[in-house]
């Protein structure tokens, strides 16, 4: 129906395209028969036309018909395509975004434990400082016990020192040759005794 619509329209404007030819060829004579118009040959013209445009479209009306339907189709077919192809476009879209929403879980997560771990070694390094400390508090008191303990044990030699220095002061001052006799021979005594 396309078809008659526009071979209809072609043919009427080769007509007045024709006619207009026919009007300038007139042949320069002026006044009215200048603008006489041979209808015979009009009408020769307009059927010769006809008969092209008759013979152009049952020749190609056909290959035409099939060129616009393929290029339909074929266009159809591309269309078809690039909304499968956007379609995949926009899984992969939505895939990829997935996959860094996860990725950003997922970097929160490990930064999460990296902290954690963190807190945990900060934890262990202040428990081992801490004991290491405590370790070494109680060597200081050992070493503070063991010092207090040799002092005393000094004094207590030089208090035992200065004690029998002092009895012998004491005694060589009030002992008398019949104690000093008496004595000796008491440990002789005990000497034997003891063998």
């Amino acid at each position: 129906m396309r078809l008659k619509t526009l071979s209809l329209l072609l043919g009427a404007g080769a007509l007045l395209a024709l006619q207009g030819t026919g009007w300038c060829s007139g042949g320069g004579a002026e006044g009215e028969a200048a603008h006489h118009l041979n209808w015979w040959d009009f009408a020769l013209r307009t059927a010769n036309f006809v008969i092209l445009v008759s013979i152009l479209v049952k020749l190609l009306k056909k290959p035409m018909g099939n060129f616009l339907t393929s290029r339909r189709q074929d266009i159809q077919k591309l269309l078809a395509e690039l909304q499968l192809k956007q379609k995949e476009a926009a899984e992969v879209s939505a895939e990829y975004r997935a996959k860094l929403a996860a990725l950003d879980d997922e970097t929160k997560k490990i930064v999460a434990e990296l902290l954690s771990e963190g807190e945990a070694e900060k934890q262990k390094i202040i428990q081992a400082a801490e004991r290491q400390a405590a370790y070494l508090k109680q060597q200081a008191e050992i070493a503070v016990q063991q010092e207090i303990k040799a002092a005393r044990e000094k004094l207590q030699e030089e208090i035992t020192e200065l004690s029998v220095a002092a009895a012998e002061r004491i005694l060589r001052k009030s002992i008398k040759a019949e104690d000093q006799d008496r004595l000796v021979k008491d440990f002789m005594k005990r000497v034997v005794e003891a063998k």
